[in-house]
C-alpha cells in the first residue's frame, strides 16, 4: 500500500515540474485525485494567479471527487490571495483524505490548511515523498524563510 501512495505522490510532483519557472512567487504544486485505485483528476499550478493544482484536479474529477483521496506535494492553502483557499474547495467537494508531502512554510498557511481540513473531518497524512517535494521547492522554501526573518 505504501508504494501506491508514493507512486501517486510522484505523479503529483512530476506534474508540478511542468510549471518550473512560471509560478514565481508561488511554489510548484501538483495534485492527483484517486478513487477506488483509479486516478480521476490531475492538475498543477501553471502560473502565478491561475488556479492552484488542487482546484484544477477537482475540476477534472468533478462530482466523482466525493469520497476520494487527494495527493498534493504541498499543504493546501488556507488563505485568500489572488485565489480563494484550496481547503474550502477540498471540503466542499467532500474529499475524504489528503496526502501532502510537506507543510507549507509560508506563515499564512504553515499548518493552518491541515488544521482546517482535520477540523472538517478530512483525514490528513503528511510526509510522503517529503525529500523530493522539498528539493522541488527549495528556492520557494528559502525565500519564504528569508522573508519571515526579514520581517522581525
Amino acid at each position: 500500500m505504501k508504494e501506491k501512495h508514493k507512486a501517486y505522490m510522484m505523479q503529483a510532483i512530476n506534474l508540478a515540474k511542468k510549471a518550473k519557472g512560471k509560478t514565481f512567487p508561488n511554489p510548484l504544486v501538483g495534485a492527483v485525485i484517486v478513487k477506488n485505485g483509479k486516478v480521476i483528476g490531475r492538475g498543477y499550478h501553471k502560473k502565478a494567479g491561475s488556479s492552484h493544482a488542487e482546484i484544477s484536479a477537482l475540476k477534472k474529477a468533478n462530482k466523482a471527487a466525493r469520497g476520494a483521496s487527494l495527493y498534493v506535494n504541498l499543504e493546501p492553502c488556507a488563505h485568500y490571495g489572488k485565489t480563494p483557499p484550496c481547503v474550502d474547495s477540498i471540503i466542499k467537494n467532500r474529499i475524504k483524505k489528503v496526502y501532502a508531502s510537506m507543510r507549507d512554510p509560508n506563515p499564512l498557511v504553515n499548518g493552518r490548511g491541515i488544521e482546517i481540513l482535520r477540523r472538517n473531518k478530512v483525514g490528513v497524512k503528511v510526509g510522503i515523498c517529503r525529500k523530493e517535494a522539498m528539493l522541488l521547492n527549495s528556492s520557494y522554501i528559502n525565500r519564504v524563510k528569508q522573508d519571515v526573518y526579514r520581517d522581525r
